[in-house]
């Protein structure tokens, strides 16, 4: 028993001296493969198939950078400040409260106003914000959660919650707020809010109005203004929310053969962006198929795809409450079944976009981009046989373009996907143009081309032309061919086109309903020059511009010199019964940004291009083929073929840098997404059956 005894013991010596030694040598090498490790992606690490969310908050891409990690919330209300004009006042905005629906205890998705989350980054309900301009002290206000919130709802942040996420000076619970504006207004005396229904309501504050100046015109016009060039913090956000919703795109198209109805279209794209952690849509998804297409906001979603050719895909979504704004056309059907007539549609609108953004850079004026874009949309529409019966230049300055190119080329997307001064961009062609939320007939591209030959003929007065300036327009001996009406008399002026397009639409209505209806004159522009001997400036991200099909000249206009910057016009105060409240002498509309004029891009300025082209049945029908100063450039014959293709869009976002631009949607689009949907190798194996 002893011997054995120690045998075993001997056993067990060595047996434990030999896992000591293979566990110090996994140790060295775990040590040694550190560094390799670390390089590898975390998804490399976990599975190549799969993917980890680990964070919410986007990293910067400098990581050295922690500026991008916390909302700049001073430098915002600084930038405020220095809007407004002023080194001294209280600004004043509240949050958004919470609502409910009538008749019901629920209510919508809790949506913090813009306005004060651009000065606070607070996106909860039952705060405000107060910033002192002379002392530079920028206050979040919050409220204070009680336990029994907190079981139904969960809490709010606090205040050190608060201080971590947003660069402002203070914060403070909301029950602190009326004392403080007694306190402070009692010496500072000028207050400044957004509207009169935004003042501050607590017991005391009517008796101390009219000691008060109360400024309710100025505050937003400054904030529109500090909203319009971006902050590297929003530039950040508003690309994530791209990368968010190209993602998106590109799943719902790989999703896209053998969906059988709009919905599962919408249901692909918001379910790819709830698992990537954005909750919130900047706004409601289209996705319309066929005819549907050509309805700009179609949402009902609920058609079925069989038999349709295409299907457009509007869609983008929030991050950190920043938007984006992205729009991907999809063919539907077998993959052999891509329709030459849905196909050419699809590369114009392609063509008309490539051509938009590589002109884009700062000192160009939007609505130059938006008559380039008619432009092409004529010659290609030429070139299909959809128009007829003259030349692109006659047509496009007839402005039979507007029938299938209806609305505005793009707006600016921010904290609102139509952000701050987007009606301003395409400004003279009308009051009022936001997007494509209002139609641009052929009075707006006529007073467009002749307010872009205008400004090119005052160019050289105001300043010399520089090297790198883009093709000019100059004036030069009227064409031989003119539409068939005979001219207008007097002059379209911006602010009246929009509103004699929608007229034009309103006669036409009346003639429907058996009115007499007196026929529209069309009004002709100035001829405008060719491309002349100035080439466009070369970007080394950007192919070269194609050159125009059969031979057409192209008709390039230009963006006049920045004007040099301009002060402010003065505010003027009126007194009523003791409050003196602040009014602008000029209209948001028509004020001169302190960078040059809101309808010229700028660095800082994030800009959709979204052209598209459409065949609206009732829209063309009414308002274009019933006029024989359009419908003789009309081919009623071939356009039949079209009515079933519906329309095609494609619309990124694009943000205005010092040198040119830079892309920040990623989603596939033109030959790269139909290779992915896999139409490209589907021709192929056609072609060579055919063969």
């Amino acid at each position: 028993m002893a011997t054995t005894a120690t045998l075993d013991h001997n056993t067990f010596r060595c047996r434990t001296r030999g896992l000591l030694h293979s566990a110090v040598s996994a140790a060295v090498a775990v040590v040694f493969s550190l560094p390799f490790v670390s390089r590898l992606a975390l998804t490399d690490v976990v599975n190549r198939d799969r993917s980890i969310e680990v964070n919410t908050v986007p990293e910067p891409e400098n990581k050295d950078d922690e500026s991008l990690k916390k909302y700049p919330a001073k430098l915002h209300a600084r930038k405020v400040a220095k809007q407004l004009g002023t080194e001294n006042g209280i600004i004043y905005l509240p949050g958004q409260l919470e609502s409910t629906w009538e008749d019901s205890d629920q209510g919508p998705p809790f949506r913090q106003r813009r306005y004060f989350y651009y000065m606070t980054g607070a996106n909860f309900p039952g705060c405000s914000v107060t910033y002192d301009v002379a002392a530079d002290k920028l206050t979040l206000w919050i409220p204070f959660t009680p336990p029994a919130t907190i079981l139904w709802f969960g809490n709010t942040p606090s205040p050190e919650e608060c201080l971590t996420k947003s660069d402002v000076h203070d914060v403070k619970y909301i029950g602190e707020l009326a004392s403080y504006l007694t306190a402070r207004l009692a010496t500072v005396k000028t207050l400044y809010a957004l509207r009169p229904s935004q003042l501050p309501r607590f017991d005391g504050f009517e008796q101390m109005k009219p000691s008060l100046k109360i400024d309710v015109t100025s505050l937003q016009p400054a904030i529109d203004e500090a909203r319009l060039l971006k902050s590297e913090y929003e530039i950040a956000m508003v690309r994530k929310a791209n990368d968010v919703s190209s993602a998106a795109h590109k799943k719902a198209a790989m999703l896209m053969y053998g969906m059988k109805n709009e919905c599962e279209i919408e249901a692909a794209f918001l379910q790819a962006c709830t698992a990537a952690n954005a909750h919130a849509q900047a706004y409601p998804v289209i996705a319309g198929s066929g005819a549907n297409a050509s309805t700009l906001h179609y949402e009902a979603n609920n058609e079925p795809l069989a038999g349709r050719q295409l299907v457009v895909l509007d869609a983008g979504a929030e991050w950190n409450c920043y938007a984006s704004d992205v729009t991907r056309t999809l063919p539907i059907g077998p993959r052999y079944r891509f329709s030459a007539e849905a196909k050419a549609v699809y590369d114009l609108v392609h063509r008309m976009q490539d051509e938009c953004i590589q002109r884009i850079q700062p000192g160009v004026v939007f609505r130059d981009l938006q008559l380039h874009a008619t432009l092409v949309a004529v010659e290609g529409l030429l070139e299909l046989g959809v128009l007829k019966g003259g030349t692109a230049e006659e047509i496009f300055k007839n402005g039979t373009g507007a029938a299938f190119f209806p609305h505005g080329l793009g707006h600016h997307v921010g904290l609102d996907v139509h952000d701050v001064l987007s009606r301003d961009l395409l400004k003279p062609a009308g009051e009022g143009m936001w997007g494509k939320r209002r139609p641009i007939g052929p009075q707006s591209v006529r007073a467009m081309i002749k307010q872009a030959a205008v400004d090119a003929a005052n160019a050289p007065a105001a300043a010399a032309p520089s090297t790198t300036a883009t093709v000019g327009i100059s004036p030069q001996p009227p064409l031989t061919t003119t539409p068939p009406s005979s001219p207008t008399t007097g002059t379209a002026t911006p602010a009246t086109t929009a509103a004699q397009d929608q007229q034009d639409q309103d006669k036409d209505s009346s003639k429907d309903k058996g009115k007499e209806k007196e026929e529209q004159k069309p009004f002709i522009p100035k001829p405008l020059v060719r491309a002349g001997t100035v080439p466009l400036p070369a970007f080394t991200s950007s192919p070269s511009e194609a050159p125009p099909p059969h031979g057409v000249p192209r008709i390039t206009t230009t963006s006049p010199p920045m004007s040099p910057q301009t002060s402010p016009t003065k505010p003027q105060r009126k007194t009523t019964a003791g409050t003196t409240t602040t009014t602008s002498t000029s209209s948001p509309s028509s004020r001169t940004s302190k960078n040059g004029k809101h309808n010229t891009l700028h660095p800082g300025m994030i800009v959709t291009v979204e052209p598209g082209v459409y065949f609206c049945r009732p829209y063309v029908e009414a308002y274009f083929l019933r006029r024989e100063e359009h419908a003789r450039y009309i081919d009623a014959a071939v356009l039949e073929r079209y009515w079933a293709v519906g329309g095609a869009r494609v619309e990124d976002d694009v943000l205005v840098t010092e040198d040119g631009r830079e892309v920040l949607t990623t989603a596939p689009k033109g030959a790269e997404l139909l290779k992915l949907m896999g139409y490209h190798a589907a021709a192929a194996a056609e072609k060579g059956k055919e063969t």
